[in-house]
């Protein structure tokens, strides 16, 4: 049976610029072949089985998904998954038609004949211009915008462009690929007549929050293109459409525009906490540090699940162990009717809006989302003594335990899940380190729990060594999700910059904010 092929635009990197429709498609592919450039954080769209691709720089350069080295490699692979009959993701950055070889791609599969759409995206060559407050048209100034490749693969093509129309054209023109181009290009459209003095502006990593805009004369963009070390992905806009970027400008104004902040959770788990962090300036990128693994033992939550007339009450300590209990009712044709007469306790808002996706709500929630404040509670409601049965990962303290124990009641503890660390690759650990080092920097750490904290530092260690790993933590905030997270940071003598005042993602951008804003 053929599968089918859907060819997305993921807009230029700001991960809310993807449409619905491209999100949509995410969610149901079985298998995603992603461009170098495409934000990574629009993975965590994705089934947790989805087979990923990734187009590298370099055969070496590592990648979120199984490297591809080339054009033709993307070729093959779409052929033979949509070939085996798997629904295929090909996404690629801006919109697959500008650009974006999309037609060529779309011309191997018809060959073979596969079908695919085309699902538009947000272009780079709008949106970073947009990004830079520089309108590519304006009443005033530009009745029409060309949009231009500046690299010379279309004129080894047979393609030249014709540098003398666009010079004396009236309309603004955007080029693609022209950062190292760039002086040719400002030389060819002034040999053609554009006059050396009109505004020009190149645009770097557009609609990112480490987004650089360079501003010049045309005659001069290219020395200043040099000077700030400017290099791809970036775009080039010449007219007098960039002088109102003087007015219009409001990217590089929020609060975390320009710092680098890395979220440390399990992939399926950042997207919320990404998107705050963009909506506020910030390059929010993520580092998945946790993943979600089935207990070594799964008979032994099964039990738990046909032994509930053993127990008074289940304690739910995460949204990750909602989903193991009620999976291992369900493997059991058992629903929430089995919880009837039984308390019902989750730690945090989190854990009890699982359970009200599952229909039910939780008896307590403690005010306090941490084991003393469940105990706190417990003891005001004398509920210690009960018999309870504890959800929860393999890794734990055990103050809940020893203080049911010690009112008089039983503890009985099955774990749900394990948390295990994932590979992360090496392009992605790379950019965290200083610039001097090869990488982009890093502002920030967020810190969900002390395990994403120790399996941040291994997994930092095992790439580039212990040295470098401290350097990378020295230089950026640690942001905590609370105070026991903080705690964990302490005994691992690193500071934490900050401790958000709730287990919310809002709360722990409220203390990233305030952590940057210190200086």
């Amino acid at each position: 049976m053929t599968g089918f092929v859907s060819i997305v635009g993921a807009g230029p990197w700001d991960p809310e610029l993807l449409t619905l429709a491209g999100r949509e498609r995410l969610t149901r592919a079985d298998v995603v072949i992603a461009d170098y450039l495409v934000n990574p954080a629009l993975f965590t769209h994705c089934r947790a089985d989805v087979h990923l691709f990734q187009r590298t720089e370099s055969p070496h350069a590592g990648a979120h998904g199984e490297p591809v080295p080339d054009q033709e490699a993307i070729n093959r692979l779409m052929v033979e998954r949509a070939a085996a009959g798997l629904y295929v993701v090909r996404l690629k950055g801006g919109d697959p038609m500008v650009f974006g070889r999309g037609a060529e791609e779309a011309e191997v599969l018809a060959a073979r004949g596969i079908p695919f759409e085309f699902v538009p995206g947000v272009s780079a060559a709008i949106a970073a211009p947009e990004a830079a407050g520089i309108p590519v048209t304006h009443r005033d100034h530009a009745p029409c915008v060309s949009l231009v490749s500046g690299y010379e693969a279309y004129e080894k093509g047979g393609r030249a462009v014709d540098w003398e129309l666009l010079a004396k054209g009236t309309g603004t023109l955007v080029l693609m690929m022209s950062v190292r181009n760039c002086r040719q290009n400002a030389d060819r459209l002034i040999a053609a007549g554009r006059d050396p003095a009109t505004p020009s502006a190149v645009i770097r990593w557009g609609t990112r929050g480490i987004q650089r805009t360079v501003i010049a004369p045309l005659a001069q963009i290219a020395d200043r293109v040099e000077a700030e070390g400017l290099r791809p992905p970036a775009v080039m806009v010449v007219g007098s459409v960039v002088d109102l970027r003087r007015t219009t400008q409001w990217f590089e104004r929020r609060p975390l525009f320009g710092k680098r902040v890395v979220v440390t959770r399990a992939r399926h788990q950042a997207s919320e906490l990404l998107q705050l962090l963009a909506g506020q300036g910030a390059d929010a990128v993520s580092v998945p540090c946790l993943d979600i693994a089935p207990p070594e033992d799964l008979s032994a939550l099964s039990g738990a699940a046909q032994s509930l007339d053993e127990v008074d009450g289940v304690i739910l300590s995460s949204p990750n162990g909602v989903r193991a209990w009620f999976d291992a009712l369900a493997g059991l044709e058992l629903d929430v009717r089995a919880l009837h007469g039984k308390c019902l306790a989750a730690i945090g808002t989190g854990t009890a809006n699982a359970c009200w996706e599952r229909g039910i709500r939780p008896d307590i929630v403690p005010s306090a989302a941490r084991s003393e404040g469940l105990v706190e509670t417990l003891a005001s409601r004398g509920l210690l003594a009960r018999r309870w049965l504890h959800v929860r990962a393999d890794e734990g303290r055990d103050l809940i335990a020893e203080a049911v124990r010690a009112a008089g009641g039983t503890y009985r503890l099955v774990i749900g899940y394990r948390v295990i660390r994932p590979k992360v690759p090496s392009l992605l650990t790379r950019s965290l380190l200083p610039p001097e080092h090869g990488g982009e920097g890093t502002d920030a750490i967020c810190f969900a729990s002390g395990k994403t904290a120790r399996h941040f530092v291994e997994t930092l260690t095992e790439a580039h060594g212990e040295a470098l790993t401290r350097e990378v933590l020295r230089r950026a905030r640690l942001i905590a999700l609370g105070p026991v997270t903080a705690g964990a940071l302490e005994s691992m003598d690193l500071r934490p910059d900050a401790v958000a005042g709730g287990l919310t993602d809002e709360a722990m951008l409220s203390a990233v904010v305030e952590a940057m804003s210190r200086g």
